[in-house]
């Protein structure tokens, strides 16, 4: 599954970053966005376009095209 099929407000961990080219690449992994993170959804931006995005504790803008890009799993919810 990717994080553009997540919902708002459902976290879940990132498991690869794939088909990125070496300058977004470098990007996400310079935001902190790299395996073993989780990341949150949060808000779309008014234009929709960037979106915020909790990953790990910093709150970041994450441009929508990049979403297909990133692997992620279930974090698996606690009772």
């Amino acid at each position: 599954m990717t994080l553009e099929e997540v919902a708002l407000d459902h976290a879940v961990r990132i498991e690869d970053l794939k088909g990125l080219d070496e300058k977004d690449l470098a990007c996400l992994l310079g935001m902190g966005i790299r395996s073993g993170v989780s990341v949150t959804k949060i808000l779309a931006t008014p234009f929709k376009d960037p979106v915020e995005c909790l990953v790990g504790s910093q709150l970041l803008a994450v441009e929508k095209r990049l979403f297909k890009h990133i692997h992620v799993q279930e974090v698996p919810k606690i009772p």
